[in-house]
C-alpha cells in the first residue's frame, strides 16, 4: 500500500513540473521612432520681401488738378506657409502745408488731403484691371464689388481704418496685388493745395485661417 502511495506521489511530482513549463508563443516586435511636432510658418511677403524695411505702394510729387495716377504691391503667403486670413488697415492720415515763402500760397493749413482721392481694391487674379472677385475697400471700412465702378474719397476719410473682416483667404503660394488709384480732383482743387502734401501707412495682417 505504501509503495503505490509512493508512485502516485511520484506521478503528480511529475505532472506538475510538466504543467508549470514555459512555453515560447509567437511575438513580434516593432517601433515608432522620431515623433516630431514641427510649427509650420505664417509669413506674408509685399513686393517680394519681407517687412521691415517698409515698401511704398506710391510716392508722387509735383501733382496738379487734373493728375491720377495708380501704384501695387504684391502681397504674397509663402511657400510652404500656413493658409492666412487678409486684414488691411490704414494709419492716421498727415497733412502738411507747404513750406513757408516756396509760394504765396504757402500757408499751414495742408489742404491736399481733402482734395485729393484714392480708391483702393484687391486685384486676386493680378489682372492688372477690375474684374469679377477682385475686393473694393470703402473708406467707411466696408468692402464692395469693385465691378460696378470703383469707389474715390478723399484721402482724409480713409484716416485709422481697418478691413478686419474676411477679405480673402490666401492659400501657401497665393499672390494678390493690393492697388491704390488717386487723382487730384480739378473742379475742388485749388490754388490753396499748392506745395501740401498728405501722407498714410497702409498695414496688412495675415492671420491664420480658422478651419470650421
Amino acid at each position: 500500500m505504501k509503495k503505490i502511495i509512493g508512485l502516485s506521489l511520484a506521478a503528480l511530482l511529475i505532472i506538475g513540473i510538466i504543467g508549470g513549463a514555459t512555453f515560447a508563443y509567437f511575438s513580434d516586435t516593432e517601433s515608432s521612432t522620431n515623433n516630431t511636432l514641427t510649427a509650420g510658418i505664417l509669413d506674408l511677403h509685399i513686393d517680394g520681401g519681407d517687412t521691415p524695411p517698409a515698401v511704398t505702394t506710391f510716392n508722387v510729387s509735383g501733382v496738379a488738378p487734373g493728375d491720377s495716377g495708380s501704384g501695387t504691391s504684391t502681397l504674397t503667403n509663402v511657400v510652404g506657409g500656413i493658409d492666412g486670413e487678409l486684414d488691411i488697415a490704414t494709419s492716421a492720415v498727415t497733412n502738411t502745408g507747404a513750406v513757408s515763402g516756396t509760394s504765396e500760397y504757402a500757408d499751414d493749413s495742408g489742404d491736399l488731403g481733402g482734395v485729393a482721392e484714392i480708391a483702393m481694391y484687391l486685384d486676386i487674379d493680378q489682372s492688372g484691371g477690375v474684374t469679377a472677385g477682385d475686393i473694393g475697400l470703402q473708406s467707411d471700412g466696408t468692402t464692395y464689388d469693385p465691378t460696378g465702378g470703383l469707389a474715390y474719397d478723399v484721402i482724409d476719410n480713409y484716416a485709422s481704418e481697418s478691413w478686419d473682416e474676411v477679405l480673402t483667404t490666401m492659400a501657401a503660394g497665393d499672390n494678390d496685388d493690393f492697388i491704390v488709384l488717386w487723382d487730384v480732383d480739378g473742379p475742388t482743387a485749388g490754388n490753396n493745395i499748392q506745395g501740401d502734401s498728405v501722407s498714410f501707412d497702409i498695414t496688412f495682417t495675415l492671420e491664420q485661417a480658422v478651419v470650421d
